[in-house]
């Protein structure tokens, strides 16, 4: 299980990065996919493993804003590229 949420984490991220550089509708859909399926991952391995929720969700929250701020910039970036 968490190896399927370490995939799912640096995938987000490197779709992200390539929506920052590159940006379309799709890949931010994707990414967003991926961030909210990370973590959902996440919280289900709070409850398989007992984790420290504390911690656990302070870097959940971390990753997630640094995917929702990558991803709005790229946004940004494809609405004024479409005007």
């Amino acid at each position: 299980m968490i190896i399927l949420h370490v995939i799912l984490a640096v995938a987000s991220l490197i779709l992200s990065t390539f929506n920052l550089v590159s940006p379309s509708a799709k890949k931010s859909t994707i990414s967003y996919g991926l961030a909210t399926s990370t973590l959902a991952s996440g919280v289900l391995l709070i409850f398989i493993n007992n984790a420290s929720v504390l911690r656990t969700c302070l870097t959940g929250v971390v990753f997630f804003v640094v995917i929702t701020v990558m991803n709005q910039v790229a946004s940004r970036r494809l609405a004024m590229q479409i005007q």
